[in-house]
């Protein structure tokens, strides 16, 4: 006898998280200029995401398409406003954590809490110095930074 099928096919999805170096700082007005651009760019890629900065240093997760979070990828490694690109992790995962927003700045608002919560607890999962930079941008950038 065979068994009827539970389920429907898993989606996967392509997470990136990166840190960078700021060449904007605290001008707020640039930092709204990124999320709005990036906002029209994702939502029409299907990427979802949340970015936090600090004075100093960006950090970004990214989730959706292999190959739309590939290009968009590459497209902020060669963006003016910042430098020194690293990738933290690059995974496939079935399930997105940052689907609610095609993206969103954190700085302390409730409604990100959980998505900043869950990548504290990833970069103290994480036993390098490119995850102790991310916690530390984190933590700053929900300061109020």
């Amino acid at each position: 006898m065979e068994l009827p099928r539970l389920c429907c096919a898993v989606i996967r999805v392509r997470r990136v998280i990166y840190i960078s170096k700021s060449r904007v700082g605290s001008d707020v007005a640039e930092l709204d200029a990124i999320v709005a651009r990036s906002t029209a760019r994702n939502e029409a890629a299907g990427i979802t995401g949340m970015l936090w900065s600090n004075d100093a240093c960006f950090a970004q997760v990214l989730e959706g398409d292999h190959d739309a979070v590939g290009e968009t990828v590459d497209r902020i490694r060669v963006d003016p406003r910042h430098f020194d690109v690293d990738i933290v992790s690059d995974r496939t995962i079935i399930h997105r954590v940052f689907g609610e927003w095609s993206m969103i700045r954190a700085i302390g608002k409730p409604e990100t809490m959980a998505g900043t919560a869950f990548l504290v607890g990833f970069a103290m999962g994480e036993r390098t110095a490119s995850a102790r930079q991310l916690y530390e941008i984190l933590v700053e950038s929900e300061g109020g930074g």
